[in-house]
């Protein structure tokens, strides 16, 4: 009888034990998994906002050498504005990725 109250006793500390294991086990990986997702969403704003500056060069970039090719002296005026346009979004995506950026790094500081 006292064998048994002493197995219970050690069977409910190792059930104590195991799940406080496991609690912490889960707690850490869950840590990682923030860590990664962050890192992932990062990437992909990067990605689409690179991918922005890329859209909105293009047709500015194609115009001008259409021009020079054409050799028009003057040309459309349009095609000031459209490289106008895209410095101003390569200016915007620039200054978003600077804020993510610092983000990710503060995060990270924070974290550790």
């Amino acid at each position: 009888m006292v064998k048994k109250k002493s197995d219970k006793k050690i069977d409910k500390e190792v059930q104590k034990k195991l799940r406080h294991i496991l609690y912490e086990r889960a707690k850490r990986h869950s840590g990682n998994f923030q860590r990664e997702f962050k890192k992932h969403v990062i990437v992909a704003i990067t990605a689409a906002l690179g991918f922005l500056i890329a859209l909105s060069w293009r047709e500015p970039i194609s115009e001008f050498v259409g021009i020079i090719i054409e050799r028009l002296g003057v040309g459309d005026q349009m095609i000031y504005y459209k490289f106008l346009s895209a410095i101003i979004i390569t200016v915007i995506a620039v200054l978003a990725l600077i804020i993510v950026s610092k983000w990710a790094i503060e995060k990270d500081s924070i974290g550790s």
